[in-house]
């Protein structure tokens, strides 16, 4: 996949971003934490050259926790708005996560895969057409789904 321009923000506009890169991996994360964050049923996570990524305007509060998958997160959000916007991995050096959720243009995320499918709701509709994961992949499956 070639390089994308991928702007965007938290809900308020207090927080701007853009970014140049190419999606590295996409998925759709089910983990308690992740809904929790998102508010949602999941939370979509799309992976980046964290070099390709500025803040253009404001910048977010973050907030560790160590999830399921015991490795620590530094999810970035508004503290105005609440919105998520980043997620740092401490485990991934060199990558952002940005939530889909924040971009101008949320329709460029395509879900490579969906993890923790165990925690997902009845509600949640789990997609046929792309592996999925019950728990947490190990770093060898995470990464044959990403393109460096």
């Amino acid at each position: 996949m070639s390089e994308l321009q991928l702007d965007g923000g938290c809900l308020c506009g207090e927080i701007r971003f853009e970014c140049r890169s190419k999606v590295l991996n996409a998925y759709k994360c089910h983990c308690r934490e992740c809904q929790q964050s998102s508010g949602g049923g999941f939370m979509g996570v799309m992976w980046v050259h964290d070099r390709g990524f500025r803040f253009v305007k404001g910048e977010p509060k973050f907030h560790m926790s160590v999830p399921s998958a015991g490795r620590e997160l530094h999810r970035g959000f508004c503290a105005d708005c609440g919105a998520t916007v980043i997620v740092r991995n401490t485990a991934t050096k060199g990558l952002l996560f940005i939530a889909p959720s924040a971009l101008n243009d949320p329709s460029v995320f395509a879900p490579r895969m969906e993890i923790w499918t165990g925690r997902a709701h009845d509600w949640d509709i789990i997609d046929a057409t792309i592996p999925t994961f019950e728990g947490q992949p190990s770093d060898q499956e995470m990464l044959s789904f990403a393109t460096f």
